[in-house]
């Protein structure tokens, strides 16, 4: 299965994607996903996942009633 990947338009920056529960990833982002998920380099080799370090999308209420916290 082919995934487009997203033109390099701005700089990227780090990405952290967890491995397991209690194991983390952290690296440069080398490719970002349309579907969200990212490409870092570990000085060790690659890593696809989605990265931790992202804003939460808001919920499809959150426009309408505004944020309740």
């Amino acid at each position: 299965m082919n995934i487009a990947v997203t033109p390099p338009a701005r700089p990227r920056g780090y990405a952290t994607i967890a491995l397991s529960d209690y194991r983390s990833a952290q690296g440069p982002v080398l490719r970002e996903y349309l579907d969200g998920r990212v490409v870092i380099d570990t000085g060790n080799g690659q890593v696809t996942g989605r990265p931790l370090n992202t804003a939460p999308r808001a919920h499809v209420w959150m426009p309408l009633f505004g944020n309740p916290f």
